[in-house]
């Protein structure tokens, strides 16, 4: 007689789009198809000022989901004293779990380096402020981005979302205590550079994201992202490092309630 398999332990998807209209039509069912999976906690990102309500109301109408409110480098031509005020506000008022997404961006945003560097400055010491931790979008960026951390004498707790970083920047996280992300981008082909660093971190450094509906894993039929597919990059990571699933979701969900704080399903 032989007995059943255990169940894994649930998985947090800390970093989605889930308010992104690709949704409109079927969040119910993207949603129940995820805790199916496994994945019923998500935290979900309010990117610029005119996406904060929208990511507060769906987290405050769904059970196992949290919020992160912030300004992306690609909105940041709309930083000014006045959304600096509102941010803090809707921090305080809506118990935000992060600041973010934050950061540096010289592939896509178009705003020059010192627009860009004191909205992410700024940002920095509105979550140290709080106690809030940071979620931090980095592209094109990682020089910058480390002067400009470098320089603070008191960092918030740092999460590195789609982390794709080098040695200088991995030495950096390890000898911070920061967090690395890793999603769909990993398993990809032309990723092996970033296996390589993810190698060099602790796992419980660790936490999972898919970035939906954007970065979708390798080998997947469909183009949509959806917040299922964490356990392909679960799947994925366990290989990679040669250790068990089970112990991938267990750390990795314990570090994110570690950043986050818990989600109730």
């Amino acid at each position: 007689m032989t007995s059943e398999p255990s169940p894994l332990l649930p998985l947090v998807d800390t970093h989605c789009h889930l308010d992104d209209v690709s949704f409109n039509g079927d969040l119910a069912d993207v949603l129940q198809e995820s805790r199916d999976a496994g994945v019923p906690a998500w935290i979900i990102v309010g990117f610029a000022p005119d996406r904060w309500d929208a990511a507060i109301s769906m987290a405050r109408e769904t059970p196992g989901m949290g919020h992160i409110l912030g300004v992306h480098p690609g909105h940041v031509e709309e930083w000014n004293d006045e959304t600096r005020e509102s941010l803090v506000g809707a921090l305080v008022g809506s118990r935000a779990r992060a600041v973010g997404e934050i950061g540096l961006d010289f592939y896509r945003a178009s705003a020059a380096y010192d627009i860009q560097r004191r909205a992410l400055v700024e940002q920095i010491h509105i979550a140290r402020e709080l106690d809030l931790p940071v979620v931090f979008h980095m592209r094109n960026a990682e020089a910058q981005m480390l002067e400009t951390l470098e320089r603070e004498h008191l960092l918030p707790r740092m999460v590195f979302h789609s982390y794709d970083g080098t040695d200088r920047l991995t030495r950096f996280i390890n000898d911070s205590g920061a967090v690395v992300g890793v999603g769909g981008l990993a398993t990809r082909q032309k990723s092996a550079t970033l296996r390589e660093q993810l190698r060099k971190i602790p796992l419980s450094s660790m936490i999972l994201e898919t970035d939906a509906p954007y970065l979708v894993p390798a080998r997947q039929k469909v183009r949509r992202n959806t917040p299922a597919h964490l356990r392909v990059v679960a799947d994925f990571l366990a290989d990679h490092l040669g250790v068990a699933i089970e112990d991938i979701a267990r750390e990795t969900t314990s570090t994110a309630e570690s950043v986050f704080g818990k989600l109730r399903p």
